[in-house]
């Protein structure tokens, strides 16, 4: 086995589907499986018992396969309810018994998929092949670490037809630990409020089942334990999504978000079954004939049912990396239960599964989508969700200053908005709870009325005043906007007079400052004063942000290429993802909405944009009909119901 070399071929498919259909059958003897399966190519002698046997056609069975797969080895090894295990009817998980492993690998699931399964069923079968190998299993909760290490992985070492090779009176064979006579060992332990358990324990690879419900900030506190590992240092996540700000969300943007895709033997059609995709599309109508020849899942396009299997199982499905170079550094694979033949080809747990769409059984639509679909959703409290960003970030040009300078001429009001940061963080918290940055948004108006964000800065500097006016006026001129907009807390003082003396008119600055509840337009000019010596804008902070996001929804807003990278590198658009509505009572009788900061993340950006689109809007006089947008109308008998009755109607009575 290796991480660094061999590729797939036609031999290890041929192979694999040989076996698998002969161990598919009923009362076949073990010699015939060799026969059927190998031909004469494995010696065996009549004096071999049957552990022997099983071992010499392994070895035959990995040579005939280039050794590029441990799949051929599952039936010969390991048993499952007193039967051969084999991928037969869990084909999705193929890739993760191959013999040249990505450096990490996430599996982001359905429930009742065989996730835990197969990463017991590889675990066992690591440990047996790599001599001195160490796993170390982590889960939230130990009950969830003693079920997966009891209920699944001692099934597959107590029942294996090869079990003297892998105990004996010398190994460990507890809830917390699992010895092998090859010195290879399986370490389980949980990590729910802290990772301090993990200290002091060498692995060579690290498995974190449940990592949805696992924080984020003690994945690199485990992962010190293979720190030390010189020939893999390999990790694994399993789990299934919730919110699209957890954990396994951040891990699956961060992988090749690999999906399987199945093309339509009518229309050609390649469905994708994630819900950004074909994933709704592709859930066909319950009817009493769904069976393996006639699944519950259809083509996306044409609605006739299609065959998930894959080529070699007679249908049509594979899987398909969308981040290509990222296979083999960080491989993530979706797998939602509708893609599972104990799903599409059984008519009773089809119908269950079509119900929980319907919202049977008191399923709300989060909890299908992520318990069925294996699917990250936003909850009810977010403005808006990575769809709807990803879906408003359609301008041909990336956050880049020269591509974005070539369109400036396209617009007839262009504006710089910033928000100020204060960097810092709080005594005793984390880095993300109290970090804020200056966030610098360009944004135009065309003569349609859309409002485009050119391009977008997030500057680390935020005490640098000098810096920072510095960097704005540049940006001022690269873009030729005409004013420059700001939150007034007084942060932005200094910059202020700067800009103002190096030339830039009072006038053409304009500072906003964020007000609650309030009568009135949501942006309202107030001249100076005694108390405030300087004229500017008063914004209701809740009712301006819920117009930005839904223009955001309705396409009025638009944004440069969703510039989301990784965890580490967020991008600005992303901001939009940390604003969260809050609806409390006051103690007065009356509710109090709010929109609020998630601490997980930072919010500069997205406020920087706000304050630039309502000011486009009031300089212009063009605030977007989003009726027209989103193609709503009351209807002619709605509209003469509320029409007011007029004089010439009384006078024709």
């Amino acid at each position: 086995m290796n991480t660094q070399t061999n590729t797939p071929s036609t031999a290890l498919e041929q192979v694999a589907e040989t076996i698998e259909q002969v161990e598919a059958s009923q009362g076949v003897s073990f010699e015939n499986l060799i026969k059927s399966s190998l031909g004469e190519g494995v010696r065996l002698s009549a004096g071999d018992d049957k552990i022997t046997k099983r071992l010499k056609t392994a070895a035959h069975v990995l040579n005939k396969s280039g050794y590029l797969t441990l799949k051929p080895l599952l039936p010969l090894l390991l048993e499952i309810r007193g039967k051969p295990y084999h991928l037969h009817d869990h084909f999705p998980f193929a890739p993760f018994f191959r013999t040249r492993m990505p450096r990490r690998t996430l599996l982001k699931t359905g429930r009742q998929v065989s996730k835990s399964t197969s990463l017991a069923a590889q675990g066992v079968l690591f440990s047996n092949c790599i001599p001195y190998f160490s796993t170390l299993y982590i889960t939230p909760l130990f009950e969830m670490i003693r079920r997966f290490s009891q209920n699944y992985v001692r099934p597959f070492i107590e029942t294996s037809p090869v079990v003297d090779l892998f105990m004996g009176s010398t190994t460990i064979n507890s809830v917390l630990q699992r010895s092998f006579k090859n010195r290879s060992q399986m370490l389980f332990s949980f990590a729910y409020q802290d990772a301090e358990r993990t200290r002091g324990i060498s692995a060579d690879k690290n498995v974190i089942d449940e990592v949805q419900d696992m924080d984020i900030s003690f994945l690199p506190i485990i992962h010190e334990t293979i720190s030390a590992s010189q020939d893999w240092g390999l990790i694994q996540y399993a789990g299934t999504p919730k919110t699209m700000d957890n954990t396994i969300e951040v891990l699956w943007q961060d992988s090749s978000m690999a999906e399987w895709m199945i093309k339509c033997p009518h229309c050609a059609h390649w469905n994708i079954p994630a819900l950004e995709y074909d994933l709704v599309a592709m859930i066909g109508p319950y009817h009493s004939d769904i069976s393996e020849t006639c699944p519950g899942i259809v083509c996306a396009k044409c609605r006739k049912p299609v065959n998930p299997r894959p080529a070699y199982q007679g249908g049509t499905g594979r899987w398909v990396h969308r981040m290509k170079d990222r296979r083999w550094t960080s491989a993530g694979y979706h797998i939602p239960q509708i893609i599972m033949p104990m799903h599409y080809a059984d008519p009773e747990k089809w119908e269950i599964l079509v119900g929980k769409q319907q919202g049977k059984g008191n399923t709300p639509v989060n909890v299908f989508m992520n318990e069925v679909c294996g699917e990250s959703y936003d909850s009810g409290s977010k403005l808006v969700t990575v769809t709807d960003l990803r879906k408003a970030a359609c301008l041909p040009w990336k956050r880049d200053v020269d591509e974005a300078k070539a369109h400036v001429n396209e617009y007839n009001y262009k504006v710089v908005s910033v928000d100020w940061g204060g960097g810092g963080v709080k005594a005793g918290k984390s880095v993300m709870e109290y970090q804020s940055y200056t966030a610098i948004a360009v944004l135009g108006m065309g003569p349609g009325g859309k409002i485009d964000v050119l391009y977008g800065y997030r500057s680390l500097h935020p005490h640098d005043h000098v810096r920072e006016a510095r960097m704005i006026l540049g940006v001022m001129n690269h873009f030729q906007c005409s004013h420059l907009v700001h939150d007034y807390t007084g942060a932005g003082a200094i910059r202020e007079t700067v800009m103002n003396h190096a030339g830039l008119p009072l006038s053409n600055i304009v500072p906003i400052a964020y007000t609650g509840p309030a009568k009135g337009n949501v942006l309202q000019f107030k001249p100076a004063t005694a108390l405030h010596p300087r004229d500017h804008f008063n914004m209701e902070k809740a009712r301006s942000l819920s117009y930005t996001c839904q223009f955001i929804k309705s396409g009025v807003l638009r944004f440069f290429e969703y510039d989301y990278i990784s965890s580490g590198e967020a991008g600005l658009i992303h901001d939009f993802l940390y604003l969260v509505e809050d609806k409390s009572e006051t103690g007065f009788g009356r509710d109090r909405y709010q929109i609020l900061r998630d601490p997980a993340g930072p919010d500069d950006f997205a406020q920087a944009v706000n304050m630039g689109t309502m000011m486009l809007c009031h300089m212009s006089g063009q605030w977007p009909n989003l009726a027209d947008y989103e193609d709503v109308s009351m209807g002619a008998d709605a509209r003469e119901a509320v029409m007011p009755i007029t004089v010439n109607d009384w006078e024709d009575m």
